[in-house]
């Protein structure tokens, strides 16, 4: 809003007026361009896009690609290794993409049996683990 000056104290006060509001403006610039230049450092944009992917609707989804991926990678290695030859380096990488659809699709599934597995190793043949009691409890 514009102010109609017509004393020359009323201009010094409308001067002054301005300079505070230059001097709040120049602050939220300047922590405006920190706010971004900080940001913007590469590893706060990886770890930005990091978070923004694993806090997606489709966590499960990627989480199961990752698996079928890492298994196809591992499964290439284990029965190929360092595969030589046009047949061989084919051959491996066929094998990796269909156990990485293979698990990818089953992994739910795979999850499962794996944590059966591990309730099994980790219980001993079945026993539970019952608390001990505490002084004065039998």
């Amino acid at each position: 809003m514009k102010k109609k000056v017509t004393h020359l104290a009323e201009l010094s006060q409308a001067i002054a007026e301005l300079e505070r509001k230059e001097a709040v403006q120049k602050n939220e610039i300047r922590e405006s361009y920190q706010l971004v230049a900080e940001n913007l450092k590469p590893g706060n944009l990886v770890k930005n896009g990091v978070r923004s992917v694993l806090s997606g609707k489709h966590n499960d989804e990627m989480l199961n690609m990752l698996i079928g991926l890492g298994t196809g990678i591992l499964s290439k290695k284990v029965f190929f290794g360092r595969a030589k030859g046009f047949l061989g380096k084919t051959a491996g990488t066929a094998l990796e993409w269909g156990m990485a659809a293979l698990v990818s699709k089953n992994a739910e599934k795979l999850k499962a049996k794996g944590s059966e597995w591990i309730d099994k190793i980790f219980k001993k043949n079945g026993q539970q683990t019952h608390p001990v009691p505490g002084p004065g409890k039998k």
